[in-house]
Order: structure tokens, then sequence, then C-alpha cells
């Protein structure tokens, strides 16, 4: 990323708030000929990049290819606006749109679309790659380099049908120094609609200190950080489906939190301790995965708004239920606090106890109920006794996450008995470790910790295990409602060949903006464009015929058949079509078998081997799992 020069940041827009009018988000277009009217519009087109010369092997590599194979244009965006009191401009951003030929490109095929399910789709003539950050000012060399460069703080790649993936987004933990990762992620969905992308995939791998994001978030949310953009479940690998991966997240997120607990009947573990020391913080009961996670996503979440200077929280006092509002009579609630108290009042001033042991103490005088001992355990803390002689005061022990309590002396414990104070020392670091400690022991499948009964645990295994398989979650564009424009006509139009094999796959529909005035005569010209401008093996497609609708002159306005939106099938010829067999898919010209224990029949993206006899491919870890190793 780097800032913009001698350019007016009052002409660029907004990066946080683009489109910033109607007008610029009423594009009614396919996404051909918006992405080229949006780099028209607001882009500047760069110099060609000369051929690299010389002894560099990755130079070397594109050699072979014209000087037109990569267009690029810039496009400068500032980030809010200029501070006009403190003389403070506003941050500018750039953003590079590359036109890439595919024919001619070093990679011919999608990886992405192979592995989201569009296997059988055919290959696209252009696509629309979108960079967000720079690393160099060197124009020569940049356009090749930035194709492989991991560190881009957004990289999209659009291909000319409208079908497009979303490969990387780096907010401030990838490099950003303005801008989250919502901040860009709002940006590229906002970005896809004015320019009608139809759907974009995200292959979602992300991590957060060294624990699988999308679990996490899946536990807090019950959707990956994509869906608060409308991404949904796409492709599964092992051949999981959408309402397997939707019985996984609800399973391992309403897991109740006590089962927990029933393994070790003895001394407390750290899982226990930790799940019982947010139990006590939280305003809010805690009583499935789901509570627990949310909770500690929110601690963490919060700490822009509530760190000191010094990176410690400063946790809000919680208020709790008052007599009118608890669930348990007043006469349960004193019975139990005096309980407690006796407790300490035997232990004395020079001994802290843990709330676990004072629970145990008192379990019997508080009817059996933990939750009523954690709800007076709450209220103690600054609760004076004795004519106000003596307080009760509490700690959190952060090396053993446990709460301990004890009576102090008033003129000796100097009044720091208030929540605030005590939950003070809780850092962020703090709350990292203690998120890890229970991912490790609760999420992941290959180091959970046994609890019973044994069945909900190896249903809570599966269910971890289903979700880290499940990367591929897409967007469907077309699903929203599109912007209305009264003076065209929109036809989703079908193409099939007159002389098509029985195998024949055809390509997805092409979306047709027309006059209000066309004819079957401009269906047929537009729609013959359209699938030669998509697609490389169609560059010789000619449409002959409408079908559905009999016999019909080409002079017949559309409007009459249609409307102002419908769904048409044509039929036509493609000369020479043979010749571009290794166009016709993404997955090119092989023929691969798959055929796996899990029953998977296709490529999924994970590791697969291949049998020497047969030919038929397997996935490596199904074929481990069935004792081939």
């Amino acid at each position: 990323m780097k800032r913009a020069k001698k350019r007016v940041q009052a002409d660029l827009h907004d990066f946080l708030r683009y489109p910033e009018s109607p007008e610029e988000g009423m594009l009614s277009g396919t996404f051909r000929s918006n992405v080229r009217l949006f780099v028209s519009r607001y882009g500047r087109l760069l110099p060609a990049s000369p051929i690299v010369s010389g002894p560099d092997a990755f130079a070397f590599a594109f050699a072979d290819l014209g000087s037109n194979h990569l267009q690029t244009w810039r496009i400068s965006f500032r980030i809010g606006e200029d501070d006009p009191d403190e003389s403070v401009k506003a941050a500018t951003v750039e953003l590079e749109v590359v036109e890439e030929d595919v024919a001619r490109s070093r990679s011919t095929y999608c990886d992405q679309c192979r592995v989201v399910g569009e296997n059988t789709v055919d290959l696209e003539d252009f696509g629309y790659r979108i960079f967000y950050g720079m690393s160099t000012d060197d124009v020569q060399n940049w356009v090749y380099l930035q194709l492989e460069d991991s560190t881009h703080l957004l990289h999209g790649v659009v291909h000319s049908n409208g079908f497009g993936h979303l490969l990387r987004v780096n907010g401030r933990e990838g490099g950003s120094k303005f801008l989250s990762g919502f901040d860009i992620m709002s940006f590229w969905d906002r970005l896809c609609t004015v320019l009608h992308v139809r759907k974009a995939s995200v292959m979602d791998v992300s991590k957060k200190f060294g624990m699988d994001y999308k679990l996490l978030y899946c536990m807090s949310k019950g959707h990956p950080w994509y869906g608060n953009w409308g991404y949904q479940f796409g492709a599964g690998s092992f051949m999981v489906t959408a309402e397997v991966h939707r019985a996984a997240v609800q399973t391992l997120a309403n897991i109740p939190l006590d089962l927990l607990f029933s393994a070790n009947r003895g001394s407390w573990t750290p899982l226990q301790n930790t799940i019982d020391f947010y139990r006590y913080i939280s305003d809010h009961p805690l009583l499935v995965v789901r509570d627990l996670f949310s909770f500690l996503l929110s601690l963490h979440n919060e700490k822009s708004n509530s760190v000191h200077k010094t990176g410690k929280y400063v946790l809000p006092i919680m208020e709790f239920p008052t007599k009118l509002l608890c669930m348990w009579p007043w006469e349960d609630i004193e019975r139990a606090k005096k309980a407690i108290i006796r407790v300490l009042r035997a232990i004395g001033e020079s001994q802290w106890v843990s709330w676990h042991s004072l629970r145990g103490t008192a379990f019997h005088a508080a009817s059996g109920s933990i939750d009523l001992l954690n709800h007076c355990l709450k209220g103690l803390t600054g609760k004076l006794i004795d004519g106000g002689s003596m307080v009760i005061n509490s700690r959190c022990n952060l090396e053993t996450n446990t709460m301990e309590f004890r009576l102090e002396r008033v003129h000796e414990n100097l009044g720091r008995y208030t929540l605030s104070e005590i939950f003070s020392q809780l850092t962020r670091d703090h709350v990292i470790r203690n998120l890890k400690l229970l991912y490790d022991s609760i999420l992941h499948p290959e180091t959970m910790q046994p609890f019973k009964p044994e069945a909900t645990y190896a249903l809570a295994r599966k269910s971890a295990a289903i979700l880290l398989d499940c990367k591929q979650f897409i967007k469907d564009y077309e699903s929203m409602e599109s912007p209305k424009d009264h003076l065209t006509i929109q036809i989703s139009c079908e193409m099939e060949l007159a002389d098509q094999p029985n195998d024949f796959i055809a390509p997805p529909h092409e979306l047709l903006v027309l006059p209000l005035t066309a004819t079957v005569a401009d269906l047929k010209t537009e729609a013959t464009k359209a699938f030669q401008e998509a697609y490389i093996a169609y560059e010789r497609f000619q449409v002959e015929q409408l079908l559905d609708f009999g016999k019909i002159s080409d002079d017949t306005q559309m409007q009459l058949l249609v409307g102002m939106k419908g769904m048409v099938r044509v039929k036509g010829t493609c000369e020479g079509l043979d010749d571009f067999q290794m166009f016709l898919m993404e997955r090119g010209v092989e023929n691969w078998i798959v055929d796996c224990y899990c029953g998977a029949k296709d490529d999924d993206g994970e590791r697969m081997l291949t049998c020497d006899t047969c030919g038929v491919w397997r996935h490596t870890r199904c074929v481990a799992s069935n004792g081939w190793f």
C-alpha cells in the first residue's frame, strides 16, 4: 500500500463508502461491460510492460507472452475525510485492475473453479484480477510480480462470465495500516454488487493465533466470518454436504458445558478452571459451547474500545440480578451467603480460598445448586460484615484461571474490591491464551479432551472434523434484487449446439441487456456476441434459432415475448469446436476418474493419489483410514 502522488483528494472516491451515490451503483450491463466502464471512468491505464529478459527463471516463464497479455489500470481511493482542524489529509490507497488474456496466460486453467465444483464450466476468454496494496513503484516488473504476491491486502479474480474468486484479504494483522479486514471485505462486496459479479467463492483457510478462525467464528455466530456478507456453504471436501455442515455447526455449538466437568471428579483441570472463570465474570449464563466462545470473542473484539494505554481491559461493572429479578427465593440466597461467610471466617484473614473450595463446602446449604452458589459469590465481593469492620475481597489468579476470596479488615483493604478493579488485570494476551486452551480442548478434533457420554464425545469430534473439511463458501449475487431499469429488457440466455454430442455440457446462461425495442434478430446478435466474448471455445459460435417460441419472425419484438425480464434458449453452430477441446472445460483435456471411499467423484482440492493398476484417484486420507498404508 502506498500514498498516491500529486492527486487532488477531493476528486477521489471514499474507499469506505464507494459507491457514494445511487448513480454510481446503477450499472445495468453484464460484468464484462461494467468492469470496462468502471476502469475507463475511474482508472488510469498503465504503460504496457516490456518483456523481461535475462537469466531469471521467473522472468523467463513469461518470455513467450506478447506485450498485450496483461492490461493494468490503477484507481486511487481516499480513506475517510480530511481533517481541516488539524490539517491532516486523508490517507490514499491504490486499487489495481488487471485484464488477463486467458488463452495466452501461463496458467490457462483456474484451480479455484475446479475445487469449488466448476470443473465442467467452459474456459473464459478474459479474466480480471483486482489488487489492493502495492510494494513497489517499478511498473516494468510490477504487473508480473503481482500475480503471485501473497502480501496483497485484497486479491480477487473474476472471469469474463462474471464468476469470481476472492483469493486474499489481509487487514491490520496482515499488514494494513489504515483498513481492517472488515473494511476491505465490505469494499469487495460492494464492488462485486456494482459490477454485477454473478457468483464469488472464497476458500476460508484463515488462521488467528494458530487457530482455525472459521471454526472459532462458527461456534460464536453459527457461520464463518465471510457469512457476514452473505457467503454460504459452497462445496465440502470428502463429500460433505450443506445439510451435514449445518448439522455439524449445531451439534458442536450446543454441547452443554456441564458435560466437560463429567470426566474428572477430583481436582479440577485447567480446562474446567477456565470455563468456570469466564462463567464467573460473564453477566449472562454460559450454558453451551456457543455461549462460551461468543463471550471470549466479544472480549477480544472489544479491545479497541476498552484497552488501557497499558494494554489492559477495563471490564464494565456488572449488574447482577436483584432479589426481585432472581430465579431463586430470597431465603435460599441468604442461606447460601451465610454458609459461604462461615467458611471464610473459619479460614481466617491470612489465606485465600478458591471458589471451587467455597462451593464444595457450601454446596448443601445451597440446596445442591451450583448456579445459586455462583450467583451468591458474584454478589459477595465488597460486602461488609461484622458491623462494617470486615469486607469480603476477591482476586483473579491468572495463573490458574480461578477466583479466590478472603476476609480483610476494611482499613487494610483500601477499598479495592470493585469488579472493575479485580478484572483490570485481564489482558488481551491472557484472553488469547485462554481461547487457545479452549480451542484445543473443546473444538479441535485431534486434541479434544474426552467427556461423557462417549457417544456425544464421538459426535462432537466428528462434527469438528466436518467443519474443518468445509473450506469453500460462495455468494450468489444473481439471486439478489438488481436495480430496476425501465429502459432495458434483461434476458437470461441459455445455449445449445445444433450438432452437440451426447456428453455436451452447456456453459452457464448469459445475461443480455437489450433496449425496449429489441427484436428477435437483435437477441440473436447479442447472444452470439455474449458467448463469443465470454468463452474461448465459442469464438466462432453463431446463434441461428430462438427455441420454445415456434416459428417466429426475426422482426418480432422481444418485449412481447418475455416482458421486461425473462429466460430464453437459443440454438446455434460453432465451427471448428474440435480445435478448442482444451478450452472447453476448466479441467482441461484430462479425463481422470475419482471414486473415493468417502463417496467423492471429482477433485475437491484435497490431496489424492492414484492406483497404479486401475488409475482411479482417491483421497490420501481415506486410503490411509481404510488400511492401505
